[in-house]
């Protein structure tokens, strides 16, 4: 019998931003510079906002809860994706932002997960299964 091979390929990383790290890449006004995400925040907010919680591994479905003048889904996002990624600014800021131009402020966290995802190593795992040859013991008792 012999053992599987097993082949790991790391992909190479492209530089992320020419900005530093601890910054968002774009400014809130930086809507345009996405089309997909600026169309999708304009057509179906609801599904944008659900759409970009699934993007950063939350359930898809909270964005039900994103209603009020403050919505509360969009501002636990923009605080996570803030936290997660060490970018600088603070929960008043958050809200602030949230409060005045959430759509901005949505598209502004899209945009950073995604150039952020882009970002992450991606290993590529490929098993090739050994030539196994079983015997028939015969019968059992």
């Amino acid at each position: 019998m012999t053992g599987a091979v097993t082949v790991v390929q790391q992909q190479q990383l492209q530089p992320l931003m020419m900005g530093r790290a601890d910054e968002w890449s774009t400014g809130i006004c930086d809507c345009c510079t996405d089309m997909r995400i600026c169309c999708c925040a304009v057509w179906c907010y609801p599904c944008f906002v659900g759409s970009t919680l699934s993007a950063f591994n939350e359930n898809f479905a909270l964005c039900c809860f994103d209603a009020g003048p403050v919505s509360p889904m969009s501002l636990a996002l923009r605080y996570g994706v803030r936290k997660k990624y060490g970018i600088q600014g603070s929960l008043c800021d958050d809200c602030f932002l949230v409060y005045c131009c959430n759509p901005c402020s949505m598209c502004q966290v899209a945009r950073e997960i995604e150039k952020r995802k882009m970002q992450q190593p991606t290993t590529v795992v490929c098993v090739q299964p050994a030539n196994l040859q079983f015997q028939n013991p015969g019968p059992s008792m």
